[in-house]
């Protein structure tokens, strides 16, 4: 049987019309095994006393058999339980497609982080410890694939050397005179740098106890960087009012060959605390 034409066009047309309703879907995007991301060490690669430059090495195994590329690196820096640092790098670094023979391909990037020490509760802590600090490192890569962006989280812990805490110590306390209405000593601090950097200006301030009670206190500035492995003796006069210190100062009125007393308080280096608890003695003197 033959159709008309107008017939045989609507035909077509309802031909076409079935035929741009089941056209195939686009083909999916290919599928994309996550890379390994794996730190291999961690280095110092600069210290000096307020802060410092850790350097991350990370290697990246890709599984699959197409390249990607690592196109950013995000990431936050705690040390000593305080975020210490945190930011983001572009490597730009391309990971090759596994071999033929189902090894993966790899490429490495280092991760530089810079730290200061300033205004991190817990440092102080591992400073006047003389111990590595605790640090815990996480955050992630960012790889562009066939299949579109991916993340990787990273994450990594363990110890990292800081500096070391000035050895501070008081050499001597020197009753110079004493009376009813006030008493002069003069104690010196000696200040001995350990590291192999100098340490900044600061300053100290501590209290002087006696019988377990503070009867005055001292400041002195450290006007001048301590050099590396160097040292510094500081010269503080002190003053006390018998008056108002009452009578945990009393002994100092009547003769006696030495006096046993505590020095507290914190000196502080650009900005890095160091904890005082010493313990030293009083000497009559001239």
């Amino acid at each position: 049987m033959r159709l008309p034409a107008t017939a045989a066009l609507a035909a077509l047309g309802v031909l076409a019309s079935c035929s741009h309703a089941k056209k195939a879907p686009p083909p999916a995007p290919l599928p994309v095994v996550l890379p390994l991301v794996a730190f291999e060490a961690v280095k110092v690669e600069k210290l000096g006393f307020v802060g410092g430059t850790l350097a991350f090495r990370a290697r990246i195994d890709n599984p699959n058999t197409t390249p990607i590329s690592a196109v950013r690196v995000e990431y936050a820096l705690d040390l000593e339980g305080s975020r210490a640092a945190q930011g983001a790098i572009d490597p730009a670094l391309a990971v090759p497609a596994m071999d033929a023979s189902g090894a993966p391909g790899t490429n490495a990037f280092t991760l530089p982080v810079q730290v200061r020490f300033a205004g991190l509760p817990g440092f102080a802590k591992a400073l006047a410890e003389d111990r590595e600090a605790d640090y815990a490192l996480g955050g992630a890569v960012v790889f562009s694939t066939p299949a579109g962006e991916v993340r990787v989280p990273m994450a990594q812990a363990g110890k990292v050397t800081v500096p070391k805490r000035p050895r501070i110590r008081v050499e001597k306390v020197v009753l110079r005179s004493a009376s009813a209405k006030k008493i002069v000593l003069e104690m010196r601090i000696d200040v001995e740098n350990p590291n192999d950097f100098e340490v900044p200006p600061g300053r100290i301030g501590c209290g002087l106890l006696l019988s377990g009670k503070e009867v005055v206190r001292a400041d002195v500035l450290v006007e001048a960087p301590i050099a590396a492995r160097g040292g510094a003796s500081l010269p503080v006069p002190i003053e006390i009012s018998p008056i108002k210190a009452g009578k945990a100062v009393a002994r100092l009125l009547i003769p006696f060959t030495s006096l046993d007393v505590r020095v507290k308080g914190e000196a502080v280096f650009g900005g890095v605390p160091v904890p005082l608890d010493l313990g030293t003695s009083i000497l009559p003197g001239g």
